[in-house]
């Protein structure tokens, strides 16, 4: 158990360095995560703000506005196409038409968000009118075409010698949704330029060119409320946020406006976007809210996002990095080592749940992009991996407790041990325990006149019923050492009435071996009789042994008592003997005698010795009488001939023996007294007897 405690840190240590490597090294398996989760949240906050939402009550969670009155795009769509006979065919006229009359609006900007590739061959002075009409307006960009090799087509020379053209470029930053806009372009030297939706934010403002600036990752311009930066992701790209649904921009079509069909107000100082969507175009792009849209929606999403400053700020990386790597270590370290499975799992869902309210209001309240999964993930692999560990560790340990007890006590104690395995100690500790020995009389000299089978198969026959009642009585089986048995009760688990068990243990096994002996008698067999010694004291019980092989076993001065009592038992002709710790412990449901003052082989300390000869649950109990009255009258004799009163204890025992002649302790006292009534022995020995073999 020491061993596994101290692997678990390092395990803990090695399955987090891991998830650090993952994290710092392919940040990008959890990107396409996160941005789930971010599409998620913009689901919800379309879903709070509907006119009739069950979670209505969460709006001030998620704040939205609606699409700002300050853009208008005018749309060629399919019914321009069809309404205006030479658009589809590249008349620029048309376009012409509608800028110059757009102008003469004053709006803030126009952005045509058209690519002009090549002159037109049906109507040249088309051409010649668009350009003067781009010449002519001082608000206005058009788009240009950005090429993979980091240079710029720009429209067809009449409009690019005008010099208003940029490059437009949408990027499906983290996965296919469109969730990023260019704010510069990159070109084949390496400098930075100003995009299509730059010059749009520009021009809008009312800046000069020189007045936006690029430096490392923002882009700063001044206004009147101070010095304003855009974040930018690898130098061009502003991080648009959904904020409200792309489709509902206010929306004016192309033939309307060339018709003069429509309210000035909605140009009247506005920014007015021209760009097209109609089913000749094949060019779309997906956006996170589940379908699709094309540039000049997108366009507007980017200025909107920079009048109202809240385009989405993705977090520095080494804090993005740094935060699921702490959160990591705090729990796998701390708190699912000291919590147990339930609450570490209740921890983990409030964590998560925590973590993932904490990501919907930083976009929905402060448009910062708060990346969770990693967090989320470390923090569930976390606890799986700690659970999983501990309930390996305790698979492992219950394995091991049932190998090493399951052929050694009954499958109730197994249960109980792998229920509870905090209460098994396998490691040497004190306790007070219960040590059982029996042995065979003169086994020895019987198995000479067998045949080694012969021996086997009875021997066999005998152990399994004596180890059976062992079991019975939830006592430990230690060891066999040929015909001899030692056991424990009270170890593994505690047992507080081990000392009763074990009592209740050797009765049953005389009555067992006495059925035995009537069977075998019948079948010829050797009549076998068994002694038992028990002693209950203070032992060390644990694995003994060397590291590749032990025994879970009980040492100590008490264990060898037990096994002289068993041998006692040949002094007192008795078949089971108990030290006076034992008898007093079980004296509740044991009925024993005190035989005599031993002083045992090999020991220096003077004991008294008890003889088991009843459980007072027994049935019979006339059986039960005749044990008081065998109790009664051999403790009253043996304290006469304490006192030296030889006469009355050869009283008593003559008149308890009329009746039970068979109580061969009490004959042999009996003798005793007569002979010490002859030959005292010396004051203080009277019913002292010396054990001299062990």
């Amino acid at each position: 158990m020491k061993n596994k405690k101290r692997t678990l840190p390092l395990a803990n240590l090695l399955f987090a360095g891991s998830l650090v490597v993952i994290i710092l090294l392919f940040p990008s398996l959890f990107s396409k995560l996160d941005a789930w989760i971010h599409d998620v949240w913009l689901d919800l906050r379309f879903t709070i703000n509907r006119p009739v939402s069950q979670v209505s009550f969460l709006k001030s969670l998620a704040p939205h506005r609606p699409p700002s009155d300050e853009i208008t795009i005018v749309l060629v769509d399919d019914r321009s196409m069809l309404g205006i006979p030479g658009l589809y065919a590249g008349d620029k006229q048309f376009y012409a038409d509608v800028l110059n009359k757009l102008q003469k609006h004053n709006p803030k900007l126009i952005a045509l968000d058209l690519f002009f590739a090549t002159d037109s061959l049906i109507n040249p002075k088309g051409d010649l009118a668009l350009a003067k009409a781009v010449q002519e307006c001082d608000n206005l960009v058009i788009k240009a075409y950005r090429r993979d090799d980091k240079r710029i087509t720009p429209p067809f020379a009449k409009v690019a010698i005008t010099g208003k053209a940029a490059p437009s470029y949408f990027k499906n930053y983290r996965g296919e949704a469109i969730r990023s806009v260019s704010m510069a372009f990159i070109n084949e030297k390496n400098e930075l330029q100003p995009s299509f939706q730059s010059e749009m934010w520009r021009i809008y403002n009312g800046l000069n060119p020189g007045q936006l600036k690029f430096r490392e990752q923002n882009l700063y311009y001044q206004l009147s409320k101070g010095i304003q930066n855009v974040p930018l992701v690898d130098r061009e790209y502003m991080l648009l946020n959904y904020d409200v649904q792309v489709k509902n921009f206010r929306t004016i079509s192309f033939f309307d406006v060339y018709k003069g069909n429509y309210p000035k107000e909605i140009f009247e100082n506005k920014a007015i976007i021209v760009g097209e969507a109609h089913s000749m175009l094949h060019e779309s792009f997906y956006t996170p809210l589940g379908y699709t849209t094309h540039s000049p929606y997108l366009n507007a999403l980017a200025l909107r996002n920079l009048i109202n400053n809240n385009f989405l700020k993705q977090p520095d990386e080494v804090v993005a990095q740094t935060i699921p790597i702490v959160i990591l270590a705090i729990f796998i370290f701390f708190v699912f080592n000291f919590l147990n499975p339930v609450a570490s799992l209740l921890l983990t869902i409030i964590t998560c749940l925590l973590l993932a309210i904490s990501s919907f209001l930083m976009l929905t309240i402060y448009s910062q992009i708060f990346d969770v999964s990693a967090s989320v993930i470390s923090v569930a692999s976390s606890l799986i991996f700690v659970i999983g560990r501990k309930y390996y560790l305790e698979l492992s340990e219950k394995l091991r407790i049932k190998n090493a007890f399951q052929h050694y006590v009954t499958a109730s104690v197994v249960n109980e041990i792998l229920k509870n395995p905090e209460k098994l100690n396998l490691h040497g500790e004190e306790r007070e325990l219960t040590i059982f020995f029996s042995d065979i009389e003169g086994f020895t000299t019987m198995a000479e006149g067998m045949s080694p089978l012969e021996v086997v198969s009875l021997l066999n026959e005998y152990l399994t019923e004596m180890t059976d009642i062992i079991f019975k009585y939830d006592g430990l089986l230690d060891k066999y050492e040929g015909d001899a048995i030692m056991a424990i009760f009270g170890a593994p688990i505690d047992q507080r009435d081990h000392a009763i068990r074990s009592c209740k243990c050797a009765l049953e096994n005389q009555k067992a071996l006495a059925k035995l002996r009537e069977r075998w008698k019948a079948e010829n067999k050797p009549m076998l009789r068994a002694r038992i010694g028990i002693n209950t004291g203070l032992v060390v019980v644990g694995n003994m042994g060397s590291k590749m092989r032990f025994d879970y076993t009980v040492i100590g001065d008490n264990v060898n008592l037990a096994a002289r009592l068993e041998t006692a038992n040949k002094i007192f002709n008795t078949e089971i003997l108990v030290s006076e710790t034992t008898a007093n412990l079980a004296s509740e449901k044991i009925i024993s005698r005190c035989v005599a003052c031993l002083k045992a082989a090999g020991k220096t300390n003077l004991i008294n010795v008890y003889e088991v000869l009843a459980d007072v649950d027994d049935p019979d109990k006339e059986f039960i009488k005749k044990a008081i009255q065998a109790k009664e009258s051999y403790e009253n004799a043996l304290l006469k001939v304490a006192d030296r009163d030889f006469e009355g204890a050869e009283s008593v025992l003559a008149e308890y023996l009329k009746n039970n002649p068979d109580d061969k302790p009490a004959n042999a006292l009996y003798s005793k007294t007569k002979s010490y009534k002859v030959v005292p022995p010396p004051v203080g020995l009277e019913t002292v007897i010396t054990q001299d073999v062990k």
